[in-house]
C-alpha cells in the first residue's frame, strides 16, 4: 500500500520532536531527527513483535487460510466392509446361494454452485481476519506513537520548568542583593520564593505525568511499567515545515479505497451474500454414488452401482427459515459497511482539524508569539537591571515566555499527536516506523 500524506510525515520529522534549546542549524537538526526516529522505530517494531493479541490474530489467520482449500473439497468419501444375507439358525458363508462378502464405496457430490460457494464464504473470512489484523497493526503503532510525542512534550516542559526555576534563583539572589543595599522591596524577594515553590509544584505533577505516560509507554511495548524510559530530545523552539498535508478529501478518498476497517466490512458482506447464495442453492439436491463388490463362496460374485439423492424440499419451512436467516445477515451486513464509512468519516474530520489547528499555532508561536516573547523578557530583564521597572513586571515577563514556551511545545507534538489521530482513524500507515497491511509483526 502506497503511503499517503508524505509531507505530513515530514511536517513530523521537523516540526514535531527535533527540538532543541535554541534554533538549531540544519547540521544539528539532523542527528537528532535521526535519534527521534530511530527510537520510534524501535518501539513501534517491539511493540508489534510482542503483542500477543497480534499473535493470536496471525494464529486465527492462518486457520482461515487452511479453511479455504477445505471448503472447496468434496465430502471424505466412505467405504463399507460386511457380510450380508447369513443364515441365522446355522451360520455359513457358502450354504446359501444369498451370502456374501461385500466392500461398498460411496462418494457424496454436493449440488452445483455449493463448494465454490463455499469456497468463496471461506475466502471473504480470511480477507475479512486479515483486515482487522492491518487495522489492529496501524492502531498499536498510532498508540506507541501517540504515547512517544506524549513524552517528548512532558521532557520539553519540564525543561523548561527547570531552566524557568534557575532563572528565578538568578532572579531571587538580584532580589536580595537589590534589597540588602536598600534599591528593592523586601515583597520582590517573598514573591521569588513564592514563584519557586509555585515551580517546583508544577514540576512534581510534570514528573508525575511523565511517570504515567512512561508506564504507557512501557506497557505498550510489553515491558514491565517500572521500566526507565530515556528523556527525549527537548526544547522549546523548533522549525515548522510549511508545507501542507495532504487535503482531507485526497485522504478520506483513500482511506476509503485502503482503509482496513472497510475492507474488513466489505469482507463481511462478501461473506454473508455467499452464504445467502448457498442458502438459495439449497434446494438443489446433493447426489451419493454407491458402488459395491459381493464375493460369494461357492457362486459368481456380484458387482453392482447406485445413484441416489436427498430431498431438501420436503422441508421447505427450513429453507425459507434459512435464506430469510442469510437475508438478514446481508442486511447486517450492508449496514455496518455503511456505519464504518460514517465513522471513518467523522473520525478523520476530527483528527484532521486538530492536526490543522496544531500546525497553524504551531507556525504562529514560531513567528510571531514566542519571538515576541523573548524579545519582552529580555527587554524586562535589562529594564529590572538597572531599576526601571519592578520586580513583578519583570517576573511576568519571564512567566509568559516560560508559558508561550510550553504551548509552542505542544503544539509541535500536538502534530503528531494528531497525525497519530489520523492513522487510528484511517488504518494508513501515516506514522513513521509503522509497517504496511500484511506480513507477519510478531515473534514465532
Amino acid at each position: 500500500m502506497k503511503r499517503v500524506c508524505d509531507s505530513n510525515v515530514a511536517a513530523i520529522a521537523l516540526a514535531a520532536i527535533t527540538l532543541s534549546t535554541g534554533v538549531s542549524s540544519a547540521r544539528g537538526d539532523e542527528p537528532r531527527q535521526q535519534n527521534w526516529t530511530a527510537r520510534l522505530r524501535g518501539a513501534i517494531a517491539q511493540a508489534l513483535a510482542r503483542n500477543p493479541e497480534l499473535t493470536s490474530m496471525e494464529a486465527r489467520i492462518e486457520a482461515a487460510r487452511r479453511r479455504v482449500s477445505q471448503a472447496a473439497s468434496l465430502p471424505d468419501p466412505e467405504l463399507e466392509l460386511g457380510v450380508k444375507d447369513v443364515p441365522v439358525a446355522s451360520p455359513s458363508l457358502s450354504r446359501s446361494d444369498f451370502t456374501m462378502e461385500m466392500v461398498s464405496a460411496k462418494q457424496r457430490l454436493p449440488a452445483p454452485g455449493k463448494l465454490p460457494a463455499q469456497q468463496r464464504a471461506a475466502q471473504a473470512e480470511l480477507d475479512a481476519l486479515g483486515s482487522e489484523h492491518a487495522r489492529h497493526v496501524a492502531e498499536i503503532a498510532a498508540d506507541v506513537a501517540d504515547a512517544f510525542f506524549a513524552l517528548v512534550s512532558l521532557d520539553s516542559r519540564i525543561e523548561i520548568v527547570e531552566t524557568s526555576r534557575r532563572r528565578l534563583s538568578e532572579a531571587a539572589v538580584s532580589a536580595r542583593e537589590r534589597y540588602r543595599v536598600g534599591k528593592g522591596a523586601q515583597a520582590d524577594v517573598l514573591r521569588a520564593d513564592l514563584e519557586k515553590t509555585t515551580l517546583d509544584d508544577r514540576l512534581a505533577n510534570l514528573r508525575a505525568e511523565r511517570r504515567s505516560q512512561a508506564a504507557r509507554f512501557n506497557t505498550l511495548q510489553f515491558l514491565p511499567a517500572g521500566t526507565p524510559v530515556a528523556p527525549s530530545v527537548t526544547g522549546p523552539a523548533f522549525p515548522i515545515d510549511d508545507r501542507r498535508a495532504a487535503s482531507e478529501e485526497d485522504l478520506f478518498r483513500q482511506a476509503s479505497e485502503e482503509s482496513p476497517a472497510i475492507a474488513a466490512a466489505q469482507a463481511q458482506l462478501r461473506g454473508a451474500a455467499e452464504r445467502l447464495e448457498l442458502a438459495r442453492v439449497e434446494r438443489r439436491p446433493d447426489w451419493t454414488l454407491t458402488g459395491y463388490y459381493a464375493r460369494r463362496e461357492r457362486f459368481e460374485d456380484l458387482a453392482g452401482a447406485t445413484a441416489s439423492f436427498n430431498l431438501p424440499w420436503f422441508h421447505p419451512r427450513r429453507l425459507s427459515d434459512r435464506r430469510a436467516e442469510a437475508e438478514a445477515e446481508v442486511s447486517a451486513a450492508r449496514a455496518t459497511l455503511s456505519a464504518v464509512r460514517n465513522d471513518l468519516s467523522r473520525e478523520i474530520e476530527i483528527a484532521y482539524a486538530d492536526l490543522e489547528k496544531n500546525r497553524e499555532q504551531a507556525r504562529l508561536y514560531r513567528d510571531s508569539i514566542l519571538p515576541q516573547a523573548e524579545i519582552n523578557y529580555r527587554a524586562a530583564r535589562e529594564a529590572y537591571a538597572v531599576g526601571s521597572i519592578d520586580f513583578l513586571t519583570y517576573i511576568r515577563a519571564a512567566t509568559d515566555l516560560d508559558t508561550y514556551q510550553a504551548e509552542s511545545v505542544e503544539r509541535g507534538t500536538g502534530i503528531g499527536r494528531a497525525l497519530a489521530m489520523l492513522q487510528k482513524a484511517s488504518g494508513l500507515p501515516l506514522i513513521e516506523g509503522s509497517p504496511a497491511p500484511g506480513g507477519e509483526h510478531v515473534e514465532k
